[in-house]
């Protein structure tokens, strides 16, 4: 596949993520009926109907390939390529009218079913946060783009080089110090700045510069599918907790400068 090929499936996928964060504002900071999940997580009417626009658009113009979504699970495809959505990642955020929920899509080399595969079959993906209007988004050897208010540049990561003065974030600093200990004190000890600005978000800071690492020890594929090419390409780092540079089910994304500081400490590591 050639670099205009992969580029204009990521402008695709920018295009069909923003249509679907264009749904979910419709229903921001509205009336929701909240149901729980099986697994015990919230959906609402905004996540499914995103997660229906988005397959729609995929259907239309690739017929051929799989789709794997949060809500819906797979449609195998021809097996060439895998779609992965997230229509709404970070939905107890969504329900809050906290405004840092994500629309992610990326796109898989052949089949996907969720199963632990390379990063490097990460062919594309993005972020985007709908209530900021705010976009990360990359494909393989095409480099990062970031665009936010009316502004687009080259996404990069920071260059902070020591773990000591770092800005740290996860999803969760509660759940990181659970399954985490000794990752989580390393982080409160020798961190300049530690949030609590996770879920999508948190990768998308790191791979504009913002912040210089995000953890997640626990995490679903369609939470994480695009974030490895959109990190990798916007300079930084990206492998689960063990090191491996798998879509597994944990994650670090950093500006790789502070990977195997963070990584040292971490009770998943193998070696």
């Amino acid at each position: 596949m050639t670099l205009d090929e992969l580029d204009d499936l990521r402008c695709f996928a920018v295009a069909t993520a923003r249509e679907a964060g264009r749904l979910t504002l419709r229903y921001f900071r509205g009336e929701l009926d909240v149901e729980t999940k099986a697994d015990d997580s919230p959906v609402t009417r905004a996540d499914r109907e995103a997660e229906t626009l988005i397959r729609d658009a995929i259907a239309e113009r690739f017929p051929e390939d799989g789709i794997l979504g949060e809500e819906f699970g797979l449609e195998p495809g021809a097996g060439r390529r895998t779609w992965v959505v997230d229509p709404i990642d970070g939905t107890k955020s969504f329900i809050a009218g906290v405004p840092l929920y994500a629309v992610l899509i990326a796109l898989v080399e052949g089949s996907f079913r969720g199963e632990e595969i390379p990063t490097s079959r990460v062919l594309t993906g993005v972020i985007y946060i709908p209530p900021l209007d705010e976009t990360v988004s990359a494909a393989r050897g095409c480099g990062a783009h970031w665009q936010t208010a009316g502004q687009a540049r080259a996404a990069r990561v920071s260059g902070c080089a020591a773990l000591e003065g770092a800005r740290i974030t996860t999803s969760d600093f509660s759940g990181l110090r659970r399954r985490e200990p000794d990752l989580a004190r390393r982080v409160d000890a020798d961190a300049g700045l530690s949030r609590t600005w996770g879920d999508a978000y948190g990768y998308l800071l790191v791979a504009t510069g913002r912040v210089d690492a995000m953890i997640d020890p626990v995490i679903s594929p369609w939470d994480i599918a695009p974030l490895p090419v959109i990190v990798e390409e916007a300079g930084g780092r990206y492998t689960t907790l063990a090191g491996s540079g798998v879509l597994g089910t944990s994650a670090i994304a950093t500006n790789g400068l502070i990977h195997d500081a963070l990584l040292a400490t971490s009770g998943q590591r193998s070696d």
